[in-house]
């Protein structure tokens, strides 16, 4: 396959996943343009090098075109055309001093107990138990908040407690299991009156049974975060996102881990997979160090350092 070739189908592709990828897609064809003649395998990272270290071109603008390229060539190994990602290394950045926030048990409670509150309005497009089933469908199985709004019906199976995330970060789809205490919340929510529940309509679904997009819940979530009193109280200017429900899970899935004695070492690449990061690098960004992970951590430490039982 040709470079130009690979090029023109990967960007057909994410045009059909509904993306618009203007940007993406002309940092790609200036690329192609570069290397038109050469076959994808033939693409070097010393070519990528030179591409990308053209004049003027700022550190922000590297690390984007480097993002795309990146993106790109990845696609492309795990549908076995390359045999690996033709990167040079990346240029240094600054070390990113930005903390996830990690949700209290009593502060999810909070925010549960102020969706009502928050869409009681008509006008608003989100129903309370579709922004409350949402936020506890993400807290539950930890995936991402896209991922999550692009569900419909038919890759939710009930019967066997699995829905099948399509289209995800790496363009590869996954089974997600589900526990029954989720399960029970969907079929609750299923049966909630007025919805339409045809197999091609989105699993959650506006007031006019559209798909709901990422600015109306994020709104929400903000709104219902000022209700529900729930903010940070550290230095960071960044408040509670919808994300960070990602991040609570893996951190709270990993505390229960240690308080049950569980073998973590074993347990979290399986965490990895199942959150669909391509390696255990991705993963330590969500585990945020808790007082409340940091004592069971520490309890588990003492025990082994006094010759108690240290992996079951």
């Amino acid at each position: 396959m040709k470079l130009s070739e690979a090029v023109d189908i990967y960007v057909l592709r994410r045009h059909a996943m509904g993306q618009k990828f203007e940007g993406p897609a002309a940092t790609l064809r200036a690329f192609s343009r570069r290397y038109s003649n050469s076959p994808l395998k033939g693409i070097a990272p010393a070519d990528v090098k030179q591409f990308l270290d053209v004049p003027q071109t700022g550190p922000a603008a590297w690390r984007r075109k480097y993002g795309v390229l990146r993106d790109f060539f990845t696609y492309w190994r795990y549908r076995g055309k390359l045999n690996a990602v033709p990167l040079p290394p990346p240029v240094p950045r600054h070390t990113a001093t930005f903390v996830p926030y990690i949700f209290s048990r009593r502060e999810l409670r909070l925010l549960l107990d102020a969706a009502p509150c928050c869409q009681r309005r008509a006008a608003c497009r989100t129903s309370a138990i579709t922004l409350r089933t949402l936020l506890l469908f993400l807290y539950g199985t930890g995936v991402r908040m896209g991922e999550a709004l692009r569900l419909r019906l038919a890759d939710v199976d009930l019967d066997y407690g699995v829905v099948t995330i399509r289209g995800t970060k790496f363009y590869k789809s996954r089974l997600v299991p589900m526990g029954s205490d989720v399960v029970q919340l969907l079929r609750k929510y299923l049966a909630t009156p007025g919805r339409w529940n045809q197999h091609y309509q989105p699993l959650f679904q506006s007031r006019q049974h559209k798909r709901l997009g990422h600015s109306t819940i994020d709104a929400n979530f903000r709104r219902l975060c000022i209700l529900a009193g729930v903010r940070r109280s550290d230095a960071s200017s960044r408040q509670p996102r919808l994300h960070d429900l990602r991040h609570t899970f893996a951190v709270h899935r990993l505390t229960e881990w240690y308080r049950t004695g569980a073998n973590v070492q074993v347990l979290l690449p399986a965490l990895s997979i199942y959150l669909g990061h391509a390696d255990l690098h991705s993963t330590q960004c969500y585990l945020t160090m808790t007082p409340e992970l940091l004592s069971e951590a520490s309890r588990r430490f003492q025990d082994y350092a006094h010759g108690g039982s240290h992996e079951q």
